[in-house]
């Protein structure tokens, strides 16, 4: 095969082997086409700055971009509303109901909190002996405050873990306890040990073991109306409020009903570990302020404080069914003897 010259720019030929070299043909079958070397051709090709196009993508491609549009002020508005909607059903609960006691005899209302159980220092002899009295008499209710475990989980507090028993044991005691006396129990409440873990994780625990136990969840107040047989008796109940005194430890009772809760007869706050009840007249009616004790006598985080008196004392109401009539004790045991004796 003789070597011939490449055509020269500017010629018919030129044009068409342009063409072919930019379609992609192949470049032995050019080159043999017009009589020259692959290796003549492909130097041609160089020296006149001829090639392949690229080929064109032939592949999907992604959208092109266009700035996102934010949803609209009012589509805000109206799906927080509904997301507000969802969370409700595991973080709100009633503040004020009403339950009813069928009977025709007077009824004994325990107010029992603060148990601290997993907590070093805690009188498990008195929370035993306790709870299988509270069991052991029919004629008693009891509303269950805040809490009832120790749940110790900041970070802060991390230290003190060496004082409590494993978080699963605490809460393992604290459901088989609810379990124990569920015939007897009117509702149950949080409180700040407790909610530690909602505050931490988002979820309520004890708002879900109420829903699993069918027991009625105050969360960390209510207004009970108490129906016992033919009266009813306002109650509040909260695990933590204001007004505290050291010196007047039911002011915080009597402060919430006048400033609050003018209608409620019984006020019940815990959480000072410090028991106390005060019979006295508001409204022309007979009312009493109760602070529940606790079971954790050996405080160490309270000693650092300087808060010292806590002692166990679950603190009784005798609610009479056929007239207007309470009758507070601070120790349970004498309120059943009371009753005992009508």
């Amino acid at each position: 095969m003789s070597k011939r010259i490449f055509p020269l720019p500017g010629t018919p030929k030129f044009d068409q082997i342009k063409a072919r070299v930019e379609g992609g043909e192949d470049y032995k079958v050019i080159a043999s086409d017009i009589g020259m070397t692959f290796k003549g051709f492909k130097d041609a090709l160089g020296g006149y700055g001829l090639g392949r196009r690229s080929k064109e993508y032939n592949g999907t491609l992604p959208p092109v971009y266009e700035k996102l549009k934010s949803a609209s002020w009012e589509e805000h508005i109206r799906v927080i509303k509904e997301m507000d909607n969802l969370v409700s059903y595991h973080q709100r609960v009633p503040s004020e109901i009403t339950i009813e006691v069928d009977t025709d005899r007077p009824i004994g209302l325990v107010n029992t909190s603060d148990w601290q159980l997993g907590q070093f220092g805690v009188d498990y002899d008195a929370f035993l002996d306790d709870m299988n009295f509270i069991g052991e008499h029919a004629n008693l209710k009891c509303i269950i405050g805040g809490d009832g475990y120790q749940n110790i989980i900041q970070t802060s507090k991390m230290g003190s873990s060496h004082n409590q028993t494993p978080i699963s044991v605490q809460k393992g005691l604290y459901v088989l306890t609810l379990e124990k006396l569920i015939d007897r129990i009117l509702a149950i409440k949080t409180g700040n040990h407790n909610y530690w873990t909602a505050m931490a994780e988002g979820e309520d625990w004890d708002g879900e073991l109420a829903k699993r136990l069918n027991l009625i969840y105050l969360k960390h107040y209510a207004m009970i109306h108490l129906k016992v047989g033919d009266m009813v008796y306002p109650i509040l109940t909260m695990h933590q409020s204001r007004f505290n005194s050291s010196f007047n430890l039911t002011h915080t009772c009597l402060q919430n009903q006048r400033m609050y809760f003018p209608e409620a007869r019984i006020v019940v706050v815990e959480h000072h570990h410090q028991a106390a009840i005060e019979q006295y007249r508001y409204a022309e009616k007979e009312c009493v302020a109760i602070r529940p004790g606790t079971y954790a006598v050996y405080d160490d985080f309270a000693q650092q404080y300087g808060f010292f008196g806590s002692h166990v004392a679950n603190p009784l109401v005798v609610l009479f069914p056929d007239r207007d009539k309470i009758v507070g004790f601070k120790d349970m045991r004498d309120g059943v003897t009371y009753m005992n004796g009508l």
